[in-house]
């Protein structure tokens, strides 16, 4: 959520979004991770970086990558060394913007219950079962089904489609 200078940072550190720290060790404790750790793999980082390599994630090894580099940095617009204070971290927790295992769905958008729909609930995007069975091929990829559904879900309740189990 925070932005790149010159926008200010004080608002996310006073917030707690942000850490920081004037040395990797001190960032360390301001997370709660361990220190070491932490500076052996910024020291790791930095030893491929000043090649502007990056063997662990291969940035900036395509030309679509590069694109979204800083054009003026080289020898590679996507790394760089990590060795200036102010230390800066961000909290990432993983998880999913799309999901797979959403409600089930007629043909109608219609949810069911026991194979059979629940009058007048309907499910579109995210909240319905990913028709990509599965799978997550592209970011953006629940876009077209959930417009496909949502046009479908809303014919249906307006009564101008008919059932389609």
């Amino acid at each position: 959520m925070s932005r790149p200078f010159p926008l200010p940072l004080r608002p996310w550190l006073r917030r707690g979004y942000l850490k920081t720290g004037q040395t990797p060790e001190a960032l360390a404790v301001a997370c709660g991770i361990d220190p070491a750790g932490l500076r052996a793999t910024l020291d790791d980082w930095n030893r491929h970086a000043a090649q502007g390599e990056d063997p662990a994630f291969h940035r900036g090894t395509t030309p679509y990558m590069r694109l979204q580099g800083d054009a003026t940095h080289g020898p590679n617009p996507c790394v760089a060394p990590i060795d200036r204070p102010p230390y800066l971290a961000v909290k990432v927790i993983p998880g999913s913007f799309g999901t797979f295992a959403g409600l089930e769905t007629d043909a109608a958008a219609r949810v069911l219950r026991d194979g059979a729909p629940i009058p007048g609930l309907y499910a579109a995007g995210t909240d319905m079962a990913s028709v990509m069975g599965g799978f997550y091929p592209a970011g953006g990829i629940n876009l077209g089904p959930a417009l496909t559904f949502g046009h479908i879900a809303a014919l249906h309740a307006a009564g101008a489609l008919e059932d389609a189990t």
